[in-house]
């Protein structure tokens, strides 16, 4: 299982980025040297082989068997200091098709999270970057892989972010942070993107023992490579808080936003409440409510976990991108990092157990239940969402569950972003769940299996809709302390804008690490 219109200005792109993050990494790991620090690096290399008879998910009646290899040299670098941690994995993946029923081609994939203490307790840098497939349209045919069907593209997305934060008083604490964020894809649906963000966030909960304060401020731009206009966005946002209650805190929210998503920009104010209650240390919901450009604005949060089992529900409707809508979908790994926060209250060590445990049991299905597929988009769209999850991890079962629902409305103009799917419809709905389960049959050997359905319409005046299943099933076995080989079994179906199509395939992998 497991503000104003904008004329265009140059914004630093990837390889500024990049050149910005090297700096930062030599400066804070120098004096890392000198300190107790791990790095742990381990080569690997990945062989798969995919027997199918639609590599190109085509409809019904057309589709083209082959034989697809796809080679997959990677590393994995894990960092555990005081001065760095973080963990890295990055492969190249180069596929051949036998038959020719797609070109042959090669990708990368990237996963990557870090954090750089640059001085104890005030400054820090955030370092997350991911490289993967997605679905181009979710109108197309849903590939079940990075090799199968035509309609998938490479998605990249980093993001570097230090700031700076000290405490006063007894609670009280203050944070300042910029965030540089650079998203592509290799589709017209979402060109080069680069975000700035600044954000002061100050608070102070127990400033008397009973009543609190927190001040908020947020400036954002938007720079995208396909358009002449820069989206901007302002917040600002203060916070009274009282502790009417050792488990319960109830807020009042007042504030003021502005943004320029229809051109001419557009203020208005923020009123809302929340609560925060915690009746247990297992047990923690947040609700928010507040009145917003876009009309009601609202997020609920549920979490509950015990020794075996984890829970979550998420519920929310607010104005997101494309990456953050990916960073907020729900995971198998999500799931499981709350099911261990007991066991593992460090970060850095229970993210390190829990990737453990989602490769020992289930290789390659850490990302396969993930709710509220994300759109590939440069525009920013109001997004409503419900997600539930549950996961459980028993002594040779685990089963993990995610159900999910989102309607998608661009907030900008319909030109700003041309060529994707929240271009051509008023209303994007998705719903669908995704199961895993998996079995330890031996101590070396595990049987795997997932099933995934989702749903998409268009609500807008054109007529779009798709529809998906997939269902893979197979065993994984650790050959040697070093080598893992698994075999699967999958049957991928649905309906597109191209028609009904349906895929049955044949999967063997073996993994070498060095």
């Amino acid at each position: 299982m497991i503000a104003p219109v904008s004329t265009r200005s140059r914004q630093p792109g990837a390889w500024r980025l990049a050149a910005l993050c090297a700096p930062i990494g030599l400066v804070a790991a120098a004096p890392a040297l000198a300190q107790q620090q791990t790095l742990k690096v381990t080569p690997s290399i990945r062989l798969t082989e995919t027997i199918t008879d639609n590599a190109g998910l085509r409809r019904d009646g057309q589709g083209q068997s082959d034989w697809i290899t796809q080679i997959s040299p990677g590393v994995s670098i894990d960092a555990r200091g005081s001065r760095v941690t973080g963990a890295l994995s990055v492969s190249a993946n180069a596929n051949h098709y036998a038959n020719g029923s797609l070109a042959d081609s090669t990708n990368m994939a990237l996963s990557g999270k870090g954090k750089i203490t640059a001085w104890e307790n005030r400054l820090y840098v955030d370092l997350t970057g991911s490289v993967t497939r997605m679905a181009t349209s979710v109108f197309g045919a849903r590939p079940a892989d990075s090799v199968t069907g035509a309609n998938q593209t490479q998605v990249s997305v980093f993001n570097v972010s230090p700031y700076f934060t000290t405490r006063f008083g007894e609670t009280g604490s203050v944070q300042l942070r910029y965030t540089l964020g650079v998203s592509d894809s290799g589709s017209s649906a979402m060109a080069r993107s680069t975000a700035q963000t600044w954000m002061l966030d100050a608070s102070d909960p127990r400033m008397t023992g009973f009543l609190g304060w927190g001040f908020n401020l947020l400036d954002r731009t938007n720079d995208n490579a396909a358009s002449s206009r820069v989206l901007k966005q302002q917040t600002a946002r203060f916070t009274g808080m009282a502790q009417v209650a050792p488990d319960l805190m109830l807020r009042a929210i007042v504030g003021s936003e502005s943004n320029n998503y229809r051109i001419s920009n557009r203020s208005s104010s923020i009123y809302g409440m929340g609560a925060d209650w915690t009746p247990t240390p297992r047990t923690r919901v947040t609700a928010t409510v507040e009145d917003r450009f876009f009309g009601t604005g609202y997020s609920l949060s549920a979490d509950h976990r015990s020794s075996r089992m984890a829970y979550r529900i998420g519920y929310s409707k607010d104005a997101s991108t494309t990456s953050g809508a990916m960073l907020g979908a729900l995971s198998l790994y999500d799931l499981l990092m709350l099911q261990y926060t007991a066991r593992y209250p460090d970060f850095a060590e229970r993210d390190a157990y829990v990737r453990q445990l989602i490769e020992s049991q289930a290789p390659g299905m850490g990302n396969v239940i993930v709710g509220a597929q994300s759109v590939l988009t440069n525009s920013t769209f109001l997004d409503k969402r419900l997600q539930i999850g549950a996961t459980y991890v028993g002594p040779r079962d685990s089963l993990g569950l995610v159900l999910f629902q989102s309607e998608r409305d661009s907030l900008v103009d319909r030109d700003y972003a041309v060529g994707n799917d929240l271009q051509t419809g008023s209303q994007l709905r998705t719903t669908g769940a995704s199961l895993t389960f998996s079995h330890r049959v031996t101590e070396q050997t595990n049987f795997n299996a997932s099933l995934t359905s989702t749903r998409s319409r268009n609500q807008g005046s054109l007529t779009q809709s798709s529809d998906s299943r997939l269902l893979t099933a197979g065993l994984t076995s650790r050959l040697t302390p070093k080598a893992t080989g698994s075999l699967n079994a999958r049957r991928n179906e649905g309906s597109a804008t191209t028609g009904d199509y349906s895929e049955n395939a044949l999967i063997g992998s073996l993994a070498i690490q060095f």
